[in-house]
């Protein structure tokens, strides 16, 4: 495979050379200096990409603009057609629960880029990035491209199985100015947000800053609940000459999270839907002595009742000592998430001849994260092994540190367009399972601080990464009508496994050895990843396009209990594993439709998937315990199905939007549990695919006067493989409305703006798979991994430009 990539490489070089060498005979032409495009309100969304070979999409800034200050880049996504966002915020920003699922594809199964630079798969611990929401300022952001199927060749990604996300920043402005905001909100929440514009200085930089503080309370759950960030955003350009600029980005967020409990339906069918954890000590204490007192093996401290708090004993029929329906994990005094990000990128992009184009990015991430727990399950010791507390404080603990580079040229004629490049990537990720005294008096320490002084490290993982991905693709226009697209990319990563340690600190484990650890090199990837493309243009508003596609996706880094790690496992297990375990991949066909014109723009498209070499992290006991994992190849699944969206002008200041999709994702075969037990999926739908999504939209600008009303429907979800479990559709209606005038005083713009989510407050289910899916929980007992939607909230804003 080395050699392959080496040979792929020199091909591409020594094409791309003998392009540099044609196009230098060409005179260079001398273009004005580039100009920031900024989105207003008074902009259209654009919603199809005319002339491209493949299904790519888009929304610009305006649909930003509409939306709840604060709501996720992601979430603003849940307008297009096949995209399915779930979360159990209002807003889309609690990171445990939200999720993006295309045409049967998970968030981890797709690419995320931020102005070409890779985010990683977007996973709550993520291995190789950062979500976007901790990447970029909401009001910085200027669009995102979203290609559902067949992404493009040039993604800087390894896991885009399903497609890829494009967010772009916004660009600093040519005019100085100042704006801030203020929202309040449902909730006691609480946003400021500040930007400055240098405008276009004399040495032809121009410059912003900004800075965003969010704070809000749970809608669910009692005690610590508040939720917040704070972030930081900057962005630098200089034009050099006339065919170049510089652009400079930095991004620092501090992100603070309080969990909503997973849930199952026995617990809020009995409960009530706003159980949650219980943010009181006393409380946590009894729940954990009483595990211990009827079943759970532990010490029982004297003085602290046995009997579940509350109303939990409701979960027990058959009284003391019923665990059946899972009282222990019905609540815990509190859990939590906590990340800090530095992001940073230089990118320097110039005409290097009248038809060819350079651009090349450096960029840097460093994060440390850890998400916590205060766990019934494994007791605080002193340093002599006796209990003193039921409770320990257990941490997942995360350090990337990873930086690489991005080059492209592209040779442009009127006829061809050639472009190719290269990504690489060098990465040390470090994971830890850690354990922190508590007391019978308190916690020991607030949710929202990093604790230190473990006083037992159960192991820790250090997985060094090194990536390299080129591609080469061609755009020809066979005619005026026809133009042909075709490329390749080759991608490979190599991550090595080292366990840097186990059982450190208090000996809990005894018996634990190296050989309950996996450790050892693996490599992802294929040398050959192929993608074809075709736009026919039937006249200047109609067009027709056909695409297909590879696409591979590297093997996740990550200790016991993490998603799909090949490491997750024993040494004899992962010995057993690297003989035949194969990358996870994709063969992605779609041919669609396109119609713009100045009073519609509508797209409808056919795809066809088949995912193959599916990987498995069997879980051996509750995905929560964090146990040992059997990683399978389980098969593949086949998706088929088709969807469309149209945006009619109604009039020139009312336009109507709708998207529907039919989609079906189905697992090919059965697969093993074990040697003597089979798994009956085959033919059954993908857990959390839901076969039939609706969106729509009203929207009304008139005079600095804007409003809409929106309702997003999604179909029935399984949460099990064998579906004999899933959760109901679910009708949502949003609605909101802002007044802006212009040139008052001293100001540029004054804006009052609200917003109000859910309208109905409907009870609904949000995420599903928060905990991951098992085989089979007919009861909805077996795996807490459920998140009841948020109700009704309203969101005001005020905001000033000058």
């Amino acid at each position: 495979m080395k050699k392959t990539l080496l040979v792929a490489a020199t091909l591409a070089a020594t094409l791309l050379g003998a392009t540099r060498a044609k196009a230098q005979q060409d005179p260079a032409p001398q273009p004005p200096a580039p100009t920031p495009a900024r989105a207003t309100s008074t902009e259209q969304v654009t919603v199809t990409a005319q002339g491209e070979t493949r299904d790519v999409q888009s929304i610009d800034q305006k649909i930003l603009l509409e939306q709840t200050p604060g709501t996720s880049p992601i979430a603003v996504l849940n307008r297009l057609p096949s995209v399915s966002i779930t979360s159990a915020d209002p807003y889309g920003a609690y990171e445990w629960a939200v999720r993006i699922s295309i045409r049967g594809f998970n968030q981890n199964q797709l690419g995320f880029t931020l102005d070409d630079v890779p985010l990683g798969d977007m996973s709550y611990g993520n291995l190789n990035g950062l979500h976007i929401s901790r990447a970029l300022i909401d009001e910085n952001l200027g669009h995102a491209a979203l290609s559902q199927g067949t992404g493009s060749l040039d993604t800087a990604s390894t896991s885009n199985l399903g497609g890829a996300v494009q967010f772009y920043s916004t660009d600093p402005s040519d005019k100085r100015g100042f704006q801030a905001t203020q929202s309040f909100g449902s909730f006691n929440g609480s946003r400021t947000f500040a930007r400055y514009d240098t405008g276009l200085l004399k040495t032809h930089t121009r410059l912003f800053v900004d800075g965003v503080y969010q704070t809000s309370n749970k809608w669910r759950g009692d005690g610590p609940i508040r939720q917040s960030y704070f972030q930081f955003n900057t962005k630098l350009q200089q034009f050099v000459g006339s065919k170049g600029v510089l652009t400079v980005y930095a991004d620092y967020s501090n992100r603070q999270e309080v969990d909503y409990q997973d849930e199952n339906k026995v617990w809020v069918n009995t409960l009530g839907y706003k159980t949650d954890n219980f943010g009181d000590w006393k409380t946590a204490l009894q729940a954990a002595n009483a595990y211990n007192a009827q079943g759970g093996g532990g010490k029982v401290f004297a003085g602290i009742s046995t009997a579940f708090p509350g109303s939990i004993p409701l979960l027990q029929p058959g009284g003391f000592g019923d665990l059946s329906n899972d009282p222990e994990d019905v609540g815990y005094y509190a859990a939590g998430g906590l990340r800090k990000d530095f992001l940073g990128y230089v990118n320097y992009k110039t005409a290097l001849t009248d038809h060819l184009t350079s651009k090349t990015t450096v960029y840097g991430h460093h994060n440390n994260g850890a998400g916590l727990w205060y766990t019934p399950y494994v007791a605080t010791y002193d340093v002599s092994g006796t209990a003193v507390s039921p409770i320990s404080e257990r941490t997942s603990e995360y350090r990337i540190a990873r930086g690489g580079v991005i080059s492209t040229l592209s040779y442009e004629t009127p006829r061809n367009t050639l472009e190719g490049g290269v990504w690489f990537e060098k990465e040390s990720f470090d994971l830890a399972r850690r354990y922190y005294a508590t007391t019978l008096d308190g916690p020991g320490r607030s949710i929202y601080d990093t604790p230190v002084f473990p006083f037992w490290t159960q192991w820790a993982y250090n997985f060094p990464t090194n990536l390299f991905q080129i591609h080469l693709q061609d755009q020809f226009k066979l005619t005026s009508a026809i133009t042909l697209a075709a490329g390749f990319k080759t991608s490979e990563t190599y991550t090595t496994g080292t366990l840097v340690g186990y059982n450190v600190g208090i000996n809990l484990a005894p018996t634990d050895s190296t050989a309950n650890y996996a450790q050892g090199k693996l490599t992802s990837g294929k040398p050959f990843l192929p993608q074809v493309g075709v736009n026919v243009k039937l006249n200047a508003a109609n067009e027709v396009f056909a695409s297909v596609a590879e696409n591979v996706r590297a093997f996740q880094a990550g200790g016991k209990g993490f998603g799909t790690s090949p490491w997750g496992t024993t040494q004899a297990g992962f010995n057993a594993l690297t003989s035949n375990l194969k990358s996870e991949s994709s063969w992605s066909e779609e041919a669609g439709y396109r119609l713009t014109n100045n009073h519609v723009q509508a797209q409808a498209s056919f795809f066809h998937v088949n995912f193959s070499n599916r990987l498995l992290a069997i879980q051996q006991g509750p995905g929560i315990a964090g146990n040992a994992s059997i990683l399978s190849n389980v098969g593949g699944v086949t998706t088929n199905g088709v969807d469309g969206a149209i945006t009619t002008r109604l009039t020139s200041d009312w336009s109507f939007y709708n998207a529907l999709t039919f989609s079906k994702s189905t697992y090919d075969s059965n697969y093993n549990a074990s040697p003597t037990s089979v798994i009956q999926t085959g033919g059954k739908i993908a857990v959390d695919s839901p076969q039939v999504l609706y969106k729509t939209a009203l929207t009304y600008s008139h005079r600095g006067f804007d409003a809409h009303m929106g309702a997003d429907y999604m179909g029935k979800r399984y949460f099990t493989y064998t579906n004999d479990n899933s959760v109901g559709g679910r009708m949502l209606g949003e609605f909101g409305t802002s007044y802006h005038v212009d040139e008052v005083g001293p100001f540029d713009q004054l804006k009052l703006q609200l917003n109000v989510y859910n309208i109905a407050s409907t009870k609904y289910w949000g995420t599903i798979g928060t905990n991951g899916f098992v085989a089979s929980d007919p009861t909805s007992v077996n795996n807490n991994t459920l998140q009841p939607g948020a109700p009704r909230a309203i969101t005001g804003t005020f905001s000033v430009k000058f």
